[in-house]
């Protein structure tokens, strides 16, 4: 699988934020995948999929694989000029290669940053969450391991 190839087991969730170390971006993708499981649970989510809280919670992030380049001195620096950029955007780019998903999929991924994306956007998010409420929950679940597991 090309997630593999990407560096997503080895690579950072940022440069100085939540799991800035090697594996951080596993680390936090499991764990949202993990608190977006427990929504699903406790609030009895229903999604077009079965699969769809696993994969929007492990390929939310999906985009960082090569966003950060690890120093020497064990800090990360941003990658500037990419081919490929933007968050939701370039995931759904690169996941579509290899993977049919449904429209709910795609808008939990593309949106999981919530009010965090430019405001430009919080239209388009609105809308998202009326046609399907768990891009609210992917949000949520994303909130949850960043900020409440520090993770």
């Amino acid at each position: 699988m090309r997630v593999i190839h990407m560096g997503s087991f080895d690579a950072s969730a940022s440069t100085k934020y939540h799991g800035a170390l090697p594996g951080g971006l596993y680390e936090h993708s499991e764990d949202m995948t993990c608190d977006l499981l427990l929504l699903t649970e406790r609030l009895g989510l229903v999604w077009q999929r079965p699969r769809s809280p696993y994969l929007d919670g492990m390929l939310h992030d999906l985009c960082k694989c090569d966003l950060y380049e690890p120093q020497p001195d064990g800090t990360f620096l941003f990658r500037e000029n990419l081919p490929l950029t933007g968050h939701g955007e370039k995931f759904v780019i690169l996941v579509q290669q290899f993977l049919d998903l449904t429209e709910e999929e795609v808008l939990c991924i593309r949106w999981h940053m919530g009010a965090y994306d430019n405001s430009q956007y919080w239209s388009s998010i609105g809308t998202a969450i009326e046609k399907y409420p768990n891009v609210l929950y992917t949000h949520m679940a994303d909130m949850i391991a960043y900020r409440i597991n520090g993770v």
